[in-house]
């Protein structure tokens, strides 16, 4: 995924980044709200990690203009702020999560995964690449126009393969966004669900999986197929 972090102290900053580069995340970050803001109208993000309090522009003003520019990225609020109306102030203004300091990484990573999990329903009813149609309001996947049944693990990794369709995604990546819980740097779990959905999904065994491994990397969706 990729992140933009807006966040002044040096510390907080440090801690977040490397936290989910770690995790196989892909960070930018800034200190400055201006800088932030025109990152994130001119780039494109998966979730982007606010402070409320930034030494040139208030959080809250951000987070407005972002809405402003029609820019429907799931942002998450960091403040020292605790108290339920300023909560209310931030979602008001616009973001999809609030967050006091200190925070633990974990939670970070879980409130990303949660949010942009959320965000990927409301904007992809139906994922259709090649011949494989998922629609995540429905749970259902065809192939061919065929129904495929798979189990809730295996339909999430899927629709996570598909919503990032073409996009090389690390085992960490794919593994906290799918089981989000623990690590998958050592675990196998990733390679062994990729093989249970390849069996149910390529249907022509003539033709190149519809996943695609990269070696030394991931895996990711094949859109050319």
């Amino acid at each position: 995924m990729q992140i933009l972090i807006i966040e002044d102290e040096n510390f907080i900053g440090e801690h977040i980044q490397s936290s989910l580069t770690d995790r196989g995340f892909s960070c930018k970050w800034f200190q400055k709200g201006k800088e932030g803001l025109e990152s994130a109208v001119v780039d494109l993000y998966d979730c982007i990690i606010l402070d409320r309090r930034l030494p040139d522009m208030d959080g809250l003003d951000i987070c407005k203009e972002i809405r402003h520019q029609g820019i429907s990225t799931p942002i998450i609020l960091l403040t020292a702020m605790a108290d339920v109306d300023h909560k209310i102030e931030g979602l008001n203004a616009g973001a999809d999560d609030y967050m006091t300091k200190p925070f633990s990484s974990d939670e970070l990573i879980a409130r990303i995964n949660a949010v942009v999990r959320r965000i990927t329903f409301q904007k992809s009813p139906t994922i259709h690449i090649s011949d494989v149609e998922l629609n995540p309001m429905k749970r259902t996947v065809k192939v061919e126009g065929n129904p495929i049944s798979l189990s809730n693990r295996e339909f999430l990794l899927l629709q996570y393969l598909m919503h990032h369709g073409g996009k090389p995604l690390t085992r960490i990546q794919i593994f906290d966004h799918v089981w989000e819980e623990g690590t998958g740097s050592d675990s196998n779990v990733v390679d062994v669900y990729i093989n249970y959905v390849r069996k149910k999904i390529d249907l022509d065994k003539n033709k190149s999986s519809h996943i695609e491994t990269v070696r030394g990397y991931g895996y990711r969706f094949n859109e050319d197929i």
